[in-house]
């Protein structure tokens, strides 16, 4: 059995899925953009950060990274919710 993964409309075959995590874009000291852990944001010395958005990666291996996009901390945490809960139902055999 196949288990796929969903986000934003776009279905993955977990199998093909090396790594997936989370990060927010910032623009850093050089005025680049930059991705950073979520955890390295909640820190206090890093709360006047500019953010620029969110995102949901889908690391595939190769140089292949997918990335899905959020505006704000809630919409990236609903859809981690999201995809946690499809994990967690396939895993039980109800996905």
């Amino acid at each position: 059995m196949t288990m796929t993964i969903t986000i934003k409309d776009e279905e993955f075959n977990a199998q093909d899925i090396r790594r997936l995590y989370t990060a927010a874009i910032i623009v850093a000291e050089d005025g680049n953009t930059k991705e950073v852990s979520l955890d390295w944001i909640d820190k206090e010395e890093n709360a006047d950060a500019e953010i620029v958005n969110y995102g949901i990666f889908v690391d595939m291996g190769d140089e292949e990274v997918e990335g899905f996009y959020f505006e704000t901390r809630e919409e990236i945490t609903e859809a981690l919710n999201k995809t946690k809960e499809q994990i967690r139902q396939k895993r039980n055999g109800r996905g």
